[in-house]
């Protein structure tokens, strides 16, 4: 079973607590998990409007403004199933955010002991192997 998460990863600064020195901090959120990539891309690209409301494009030295860069399965963001967005080159921010999709695997635990104790004893082999 596989589940889409997205999530915002905000980067800024602060003073630390009673100092007056900056300090670099980072909080992320989880905004859904999702049943599919597509489910993930509509409700990711909400996120992406409610910034777009506002914060500036980037305007580059040419006059045109950035292209708003969204999450979709053709195209957008890449189109991968670990998706990222960035304020780098996208919206005029105050701080560093990092949008993201990330596919979610479940396995079942038992199974994945054993697929990983095999794994080790294929891995033995192979070394005694390389000895001869």
């Amino acid at each position: 079973m596989t589940k889409q998460l997205v999530t915002i990863e905000f980067r800024y600064k602060d003073t630390a607590k009673g100092d007056w020195d900056s300090v670099y901090k980072n909080k992320e959120i989880t905004i859904g998990v999702y049943d599919t990539f597509e489910e993930a891309c509509i409700n990711g690209n909400n996120l992406m409007e409610l910034l777009e409301s506002k914060f500036d494009l980037h305007k580059f030295p040419d006059g045109h403004y950035a292209a708003k860069e969204r999450f979709s399965k053709n195209g957008g963001c890449f189109g991968h199933k670990n998706s990222l967005i960035s304020n780098l080159a996208y919206l005029k921010t105050p701080f560093d955010f990092y949008a993201k999709i990330t596919e979610l695997k479940y396995f079942d635990v038992e199974e994945t002991i054993v697929e990983v104790l095999e794994a080790g004893k294929r891995y033995k082999k192979y070394l005694l192997a390389q000895e001869i």
